[in-house]
């Protein structure tokens, strides 16, 4: 049964099919994957964009899937796992869809328009997924394959082969989760110098026994040091 929009104004949508490369066939589709679930439940209608993201997440993890099996034939599979995982977050999706101004057709429901909800990373990950199932669903798996390549070739080329290279924390924390089932803990130990110049010195450990010290202008920068010094008596490379 289609949609009953009730003579609703629908957004201009030519520009986020310039976006996305592609134009829809059935115009629905792309309706639908910008209608928040609050506009559903204030203008009772039948459908919102959440079944269309249900879809879109496994289409979109998919090509990535493929894309960087294909391009990283060396890796093992947490490697795969982590670079996938570092193009298909949410904040990823939704910087790419503010950008693509996609916040602005969405379809949403008074309230949550009032605080804010076109700017909502959530809302605008949502809706970039719902818009690639609705073309896998217009299109087929070619035309959507076409459109992630184009919306995704710089992240994708950006990769690089060692996902850890900038970062040592997430490096550590993975390797504590699998090895040692524990998080690793940082401590300051000490502000070095007056407040407008000073430096940190931190100390992370894992378990009992495995401990390393790091200094930084920041105590974020101390931890990444505390980090990579730890990695490297580990010697994980």
């Amino acid at each position: 049964m289609a949609t009953n929009f009730k003579d609703t104004p629908m957004p201009d949508h030519f520009d986020i099919q310039t976006s996305l490369g592609y134009v829809f066939k059935d115009p629905k589709l792309l309706e639908t994957a910008l209608t928040h679930p609050s506009y559903r439940f204030e203008n009772n209608i039948e459908t919102d964009n959440q079944r269309l993201e249900f879809l879109g997440d496994a289409v979109l993890g998919f090509l990535l899937a493929d894309r960087i099996f294909r391009g990283f034939v060396h890796h093992p599979e947490g490697m795969l796992t982590v670079l996938r995982a570092s193009v298909a977050s949410g904040v990823v999706l939704a910087g790419k869809a503010h950008r693509m101004r996609i916040g602005e057709a969405l379809l949403l429901g008074n309230g949550e328009r009032l605080t804010g909800g076109q700017d909502r990373e959530s809302n605008l990950a949502d809706a970039l997924e719902a818009l690639l199932g609705a073309i896998y669903i217009d299109g087929g798996i070619e035309a959507v394959s076409k459109v992630f390549d184009s919306l995704f070739a710089e992240e994708l080329s950006e990769l690089k082969e060692d996902p850890w290279i900038d970062n040592p924390k997430g490096h550590l924390q993975s390797i504590a989760q699998k090895e040692y089932h524990v998080e690793p803990q940082y401590e300051t130990l000490e502000e070095i110098g007056p407040k407008h110049c000073s430096s940190f010195r931190v100390s992370v450990s894992v378990g009992e026994t495995l401990k390393a010290e790091g200094v930084g202008g920041t105590k974020r920068a101390a931890q990444s040091a505390a980090a990579a010094e730890l990695l490297k008596e580990m010697e994980i490379k």
